[in-house]
């Protein structure tokens, strides 16, 4: 099992927004977007995937990354 260090849970609330309007861009995009390296933009991706089980596909079409099923990650606090 692979150590995840470092990483922002706000980073991650971001990637969900832009993957969830479908408004990533290409991982290049998205690391500019985030102010990291590209490489650092896969390991969130793969974060999100492996730990989160998040359905994230890249969509070639559309050049963004997507989610493949509807639903939810729940990252943040919400009053009831």
């Amino acid at each position: 099992m692979a150590v995840f260090c470092n990483m922002d849970v706000r980073k991650i609330i971001v990637i969900n927004k832009l993957i969830k309007g479908e408004r990533t861009g290409t991982p290049k995009d998205l690391a500019k977007t985030l102010a990291i390296s590209e490489r650092t933009a896969h390991v969130y991706l793969s974060f999100m995937r492996k730990q989160l089980n998040a359905p994230i596909k890249w969509n070639k079409t559309k050049s963004t990354y997507a989610y493949e099923q509807n639903g939810e990650l729940k990252m943040e606090w919400v009053n009831k």
